[in-house]
């Protein structure tokens, strides 16, 4: 039987029908279909939506052992260094987490959402800017984790400064990669309350919004 003429038997048996009997028939004929197409619908807003929040963020920021334990920080002061460094913040924002903890231990144990988390961050290039205690920073710093700032920043930013305060990196090849950078109070980061003590900062090299990472980078350290 050709589709149109199926189309039009099923409508006349439509007429026929009343009540819950039409639903069951639509249902028992075309559940496929149906759902075929919910599941579309479903997956197209999806996709809207996270392009949507792509399009308004500017930077994934994560934060571990920040203070307050809370991690109840507010993006503005992240944004205010943005713009200043140049990134156009029309319409824009930062997403941050600041909610993770590792202890001084790293126990899989008790840090093991954090370890989830940044994995999967580090994985779905969903982190572009980092910044913990330099003990935690070096945990992924080993692993290569972030841009390599000696070629993304000015030398002048970065040479001069106390070899304890730069984090570093060696490549199989034997490359050695600058992962971070230690700053001390009063950063900016210290001066918005997002940390108490010493902080490393770094770009993730997987990050979708790199450029802005190595922007939020260099201004943080101009101030300090």
């Amino acid at each position: 039987m050709k589709l149109k003429e199926r189309l039009m038997r099923d409508r006349e048996t439509l007429r026929r029908l009343e009540g819950k009997a039409k639903g069951r028939f639509l249902w028992d004929y075309y559940k496929i279909p149906i759902i075929v197409l919910a599941a579309a619908i479903v997956l197209g807003a999806i996709a809207i939506a996270s392009t949507t929040r792509h399009a308004k963020c500017a930077l994934y920021a994560v934060f571990v052992n920040a203070a307050p334990a809370d991690g109840q920080h507010d993006e503005g002061p992240l944004e205010a260094l943005l713009a200043h460094g140049g990134v156009d913040m029309t319409g824009r924002r930062v997403d941050l987490t600041a909610d993770l903890y590792l202890g001084a231990d790293f126990d899989a144990g008790d840090d093991g959402r954090t370890i989830q988390v940044l994995a999967a961050r580090f994985g779905i290039s969903d982190l572009d800017f980092f910044a913990a205690d330099p003990a935690s920073f070096e945990r992924y710093a080993v692993l290569g984790a972030f841009a390599d700032l000696s070629v993304l920043i000015e030398p002048a930013l970065w040479q001069g400064r106390s070899a304890d305060d730069l984090i570093w990196h060696e490549e199989d090849d034997g490359r050695r990669t600058l992962q971070g950078v230690v700053l001390h109070a009063p950063s900016a980061l210290h001066e918005a309350g997002y940390f108490l003590g010493d902080v490393a900062v770094g770009a993730a090299a997987s990050g979708e919004n790199l450029d802005a990472a190595v922007a939020l980078v260099r201004v943080l350290l101009q101030g300090n």
